[in-house]
């Protein structure tokens, strides 16, 4: 066990009461390589993760798996945001999660204001979000016991994608997901790929989705938790370009730096000039 001068910010908790640390994205699963291992048929072999989404939030994703992610008695639909004590269920397991003292949390945040000016820097980076179409309607329409699986097997499936051609999800959004890619040398033949990959989702499986792809320079905020925290204005710009394409029904939209550096690589037509709010004057979308 943990002494309790030692307890890291967050963990899961046996019934035992052994404790396991989580640091950045926690996995759950049968296989041995997952960080919370549970050797029982009823679990899938790369069953849920805990995503870190900052110093306080931790986000529960069912993988798709069959028998289902439980928290507090109540199969997961969605990536779901976790509070302190919440029951976590995976097959026979039962794992509380539990957060640090507020005393540990405001260690974390002196510790945070104390980082060196070459923690917090400026990069430039692709930025992806992607969320499902009208998941409400989806949720009304199918059986219950459907749209975990649905949903969850589409964010694994997108997840692999990302990690495949180089990317990282950064933050789950329950119907959806805020990905990037630190710009590098022929780093948009990875983002092409990925595009690619991801259209082919759209043209052969359920949920409908749309995604959208901006270029822009971020605050990179050094590490929380072993996660990446990004901000500022380019960041901003790729949510409501999101919006934007809901808006115009388009699956898939780029904005114009986006479009600058992708367009030897794929095939894209215009999608008009446009404002989006907080943002001042028009600017230049395109489709794929």
């Amino acid at each position: 066990m943990i002494p309790d001068d030692q307890a890291p910010l967050a963990w899961l908790e046996e019934v035992q009461g052994k404790r396991i640390p989580i640091q950045g994205t926690c996995s759950l699963g049968r296989a041995a390589s997952n960080q919370v291992a549970l050797p029982d048929e009823r679990v899938s072999r790369r069953h849920a993760i805990i995503h870190s989404q900052g110093a306080e939030e931790f986000c529960l994703v069912d993988l798709g798996s069959r028998n289902g992610t439980y928290l507090n008695g109540l199969r997961l639909i969605q990536p779901t945001q976790l509070q302190n004590n919440d029951l976590i269920q995976v097959g026979p397991f039962q794992l509380r999660f539990r957060l640090g003292t507020p005393g540990d949390l405001a260690h974390e945040e002196t510790q945070a204001c104390n980082r060196t000016a070459a923690e917090i820097r400026m990069g430039r980076c692709w930025l992806l979000v992607a969320d499902i179409i009208e998941s409400t309607k989806m949720l009304e329409s199918l059986p219950p016991d459907e749209v975990p699986l649905l949903t969850g097997q589409w964010l694994a499936e997108c997840k692999q994608t990302m990690e495949e051609h180089g990317g990282s999800i950064n933050q789950f959004l329950g119907d959806g997901f805020f990905a990037y890619w630190h710009d590098g040398e022929r780093k948009e033949v990875a983002v092409s790929r990925a595009l690619q990959s991801m259209k082919r989702m759209q043209e052969h499986a359920q949920p409908a989705f749309r995604v959208v792809v901006h270029y822009g320079q971020v605050i990179l905020g050094g590490l929380s938790l072993g996660e990446e925290r990004l901000s500022g204005r380019d960041v901003h710009f790729v949510f409501r370009l999101e919006k934007l394409a809901s808006g115009l029904a388009e699956p898939r939209l780029l904005s114009h730096p986006a479009w600058e550096r992708l367009a030897a690589l794929m095939e894209l037509r215009q999608a008009g000039r446009h404002a989006l709010p907080g943002f001042e004057g028009e600017f230049d979308f395109y489709a794929f």
